[in-house]
């Protein structure tokens, strides 16, 4: 039995779950859009019950812990808990801009097995931040991964794409084969359409960009060739790079009036 199942499960390289929208930054070209999102948290229960339906369908290499900024949630130790003991992959990671780092506590420590800090030049996170998480992780054997994000993708599209345009996002697109994510009881092959639709005017236009967690609808989905509707508002993963900033309130003001335009809030959609 247990060998038929692990026959059946899809493997990918990573499943990521964001169990918070938002951010204590404002990086203008955040892929998740958390600048412009309310405050949300994952709900511990269904993120159990999505794991262990993952652990049944799925087989990544690793589990990665994002949001938004992870850190924010209330109950992060027992959604690291849940995440460890679901053993729906053999690696957990938590990805993590580090300003908040004293809210991982001693058993939160224990069910990670690797760390992501990410490095922007603005804020930059202090050095005695930095040399304290150094050797906590060293202290509980957790490696830390230093990511540099002084550049960021720019892809927030000012214009929705075209059809033809869109498809050549999506074949070229290694965010889809590297970001796939899980949501309520959904999958997706990037990120971003559930941040998506939490910004459009009607979200089960996005929805579609995910599917149900079976492992025979993701083997389909994942070999797809159209595509996502997402595709039409993302420049996808060769778009060009811009110096990494904070936004101000008159910035965000101007993403937010154009990503509603783009998807349905305002006149002018079309995607």
């Amino acid at each position: 039995m247990c060998g038929e199942m692990l026959v059946d499960r899809v493997p990918i390289r990573a499943l990521e779950c964001h169990i918070v929208d938002h951010c204590n930054l404002r990086c203008e070209h955040c892929c998740s859009y958390s600048p412009l999102l309310k405050p949300w948290f994952a709900d511990p229960r269904i993120v159990e019950r999505d794991l262990r339906t993952a652990r049944a369908v799925l087989a990544p290499e690793f589990l990665k812990i994002a949001g938004g900024e992870p850190l924010l949630h209330p109950e992060l130790e027992r959604l690291l808990a849940i995440a460890k003991e679901s053993a729906a992959a053999p690696c957990v990671q938590l990805t993590t801009n580090g300003f908040l780092f004293e809210r991982l506590t001693p058993h939160a420590w224990e069910c990670l097995d690797t760390l992501t800090v990410s490095l922007y030049p603005e804020p930059a996170l202090p050095k005695p931040t930095i040399r304290a998480i150094a050797r906590t992780a060293a202290a509980r054997n957790v490696p830390v991964n230093w990511k540099v994000q002084d550049r960021f993708q720019c892809l927030n599209r000012t214009t929705p794409a075209t059809p033809t345009e869109a498809r050549e996002v999506f074949d070229r697109c290694w965010i889809r084969r590297r970001c796939n994510s899980i949501r309520d009881g959904r999958f997706y092959c990037c990120t971003r359409p559930q941040y998506v639709q939490k910004l459009a005017a009607d979200p089960r236009l996005f929805l579609e960009d995910s599917v149900e967690l079976d492992a025979a609808r993701i083997r389909e989905y994942l070999d797809r060739s159209e595509p996502l509707r997402t595709c039409h508002l993302c420049g996808g993963g060769d778009a060009p790079f811009a110096i990494n900033r904070q936004m101000n309130p008159r910035t965000l003001r101007a993403w937010r009036t154009l990503l509603n335009s783009l998807t349905g809030r305002g006149s002018t959609a079309r995607c």
